[in-house]
């Protein structure tokens, strides 16, 4: 799976910019420098922008993140 995002540099070009603009939107015009953000959910953002498989998912959030944030997603109202 690595091998094929290596081969695939368009689609991670792509989806960094979807995550910006997407980003960009959230802070209604102020500069993504200053913009405090939850860098969890910023990793979550990629994987899912990519595509990962659950494993690789796992693999660069670790479990312990991971499961904090399937618990999130599943239970909005934390947040």
């Amino acid at each position: 799976m690595l091998q094929t995002l290596r081969n695939q540099p368009l689609q991670i070009v792509n989806a960094l910019t979807d995550i910006r603009e997407e980003w960009q939107t959230a802070a209604r015009g102020a500069s993504l420098l200053e913009v405090e953000s939850n860098l969890g959910l910023l990793l979550v953002d990629i994987l899912n922008h990519l595509n990962l498989p659950i494993d690789l998912q796992v693999t660069v959030l670790g479990n312990d993140l991971f499961q904090e944030m399937k618990d999130l997603l599943k239970n909005p109202s934390r947040n």
